[in-house]
């Protein structure tokens, strides 16, 4: 046993390896075949590929950055081989994965979509905010096929107030983008309050009238809130970036536009409650400040007029007494008038032994206005007398 020759499992695993790295044409290479058994850990893909005759672990590192195959999907894998000496396991470093017979398509598609992103038709500040609520919907989608049902019931299952008008067009086959572009120019001219692009599920070919130029332009130029709700939730189209919103299903996008007429009734009713408390209390605070003022003013009031009262009170006591002494005054003033009328009064003086003389009825002031022989009339206390003048001495003679 000890003289034949033999090596490790160590050592064979190890030349293995030498020799599949050595071969220069397994470096580098494109291998075909159906893949199963995906799974994804960490960012890294994990999957068999296989053909009718054999098969071969395969680990894509970074996944992210290509394309992720589905079970039974045929591929095109650039790589190399790899042997692990520590268990003896063959497999693939994929580097780059894309459908097999699909490149030259993924190709163009790419460059579409980089050529349409520069000329800003994918740009977030083209798009518009959802509407609040959506009475008016249009659907552009297939008349026949179960998405518009599915949209329908969708909408219905919350909200029986909302039109719904389906403009029924081709979703795959070559009358599909003219249609489709038609369809989205009708419903933008038509006033709704918003539009859903819509087609189910389909292989990458089937999709394809939605990533062509001419949809994704029309989508652009309207002025209408249009989703895009495309396929599955890991399909992806041009249109699902130039609409304003991408809806992972059709009934995630009736979703979307929907609104539970139950819950706005009940949000509604619950405004006005909470309104009416509000007003209620704000009218509680206002009228206790309005009470609380007219008690202030009344007090004011009460105390401005007290004041005032009292004011008027002594003006009129100082007018009473100013007005006494005045009359006091006056009244003084007239007795001594009266006095010196009195003293002065003829009738006075006639009892007094004078006399009034008048001649031819005016009154005689002087002894120069009579001369002898006037007739005069003499009035005395007791009487009046007839006389003729005989004798006239003046003052100066005497």
């Amino acid at each position: 046993m000890e003289n034949r020759n033999y090596i490790t499992v160590s050592e064979l695993n190890f030349y293995l390896n030498r020799i599949i790295d050595a071969e220069e044409l397994l470096h580098d290479i494109y291998v075909v075949g159906e893949v199963s058994g995906v799974s994804k850990v960490k960012g890294n893909m994990y999957c068999t590929l296989k053909d009718e005759g054999a098969a071969i672990q395969v680990c894509c590192f970074g996944a992210d950055r290509t394309y992720i195959p589905e079970t039974g999907e045929r591929v095109l894998m650039y790589g190399a081989p790899d042997y692990y000496m520590k268990t003896g396991r063959m497999s693939f470093i994929a580097k780059r994965i894309e459908p097999f017979g699909r490149g030259k398509l993924y190709m163009e598609l790419e460059a579409l979509r980089k050529k349409l992103e520069a000329e800003g038709l994918f740009s977030e500040a083209h798009k518009r905010s959802a509407p609040s609520f959506v009475f008016d919907l249009a659907v552009v989608t297939s008349a026949e096929g179960a998405v518009i049902k599915d949209i329908c019931s969708t909408v219905r299952k919350y909200n029986g107030v909302i039109n719904i008008a389906v403009i029924d067009v081709q979703v795959q086959g070559k009358n599909a983008v003219k249609e489709i572009v038609d369809g989205l120019r009708l419903a933008d001219m038509g006033g709704f309050d918003a539009v859903i692009l819509a087609r189910g599920g389909g292989s990458f070919e089937d999709l394809m009238p939605f990533n062509s130029e001419e949809v994704v332009r029309a989508l652009y130029d309207m002025n209408t809130f249009v989703i895009s709700a495309v396929g599955h939730e890991t399909d992806f189209t041009l249109a699902d970036f130039a609409a304003d919103m991408r809806a992972l299903t059709p009934t995630a996008a009736a979703e979307a536009v929907t609104f539970d007429v139950r819950e706005l009734k009940k949000d509604i009713v619950s405004d006005i409650s909470r309104a009416g408390k509000h007003l209620k209390n704000a009218l509680t605070e206002r009228r206790a400040a309005t009470v609380n003022l007219a008690g202030r003013v009344t007090y004011a009031a009460g105390k401005m007029f007290s004041g005032l009262i009292s004011s008027v009170d002594k003006l009129l006591a100082a007018a009473k007494r100013g007005a006494e002494r005045s009359i006091g005054d006056k009244e003084k003033r007239l007795d001594g008038a009266l006095s010196k009328l009195d003293a002065l009064s003829p009738v006075k003086l006639l009892k007094a032994g004078y006399m009034r003389a008048e001649k031819a009825g005016k009154p005689v002031a002087s002894a120069g206005d009579l001369a002898r022989g006037d007739e005069i009339k003499l009035y005395a206390s007791f009487g009046r007398i007839t006389a003729t003048v005989g004798e006239i001495v003046l003052n100066e003679e005497v």
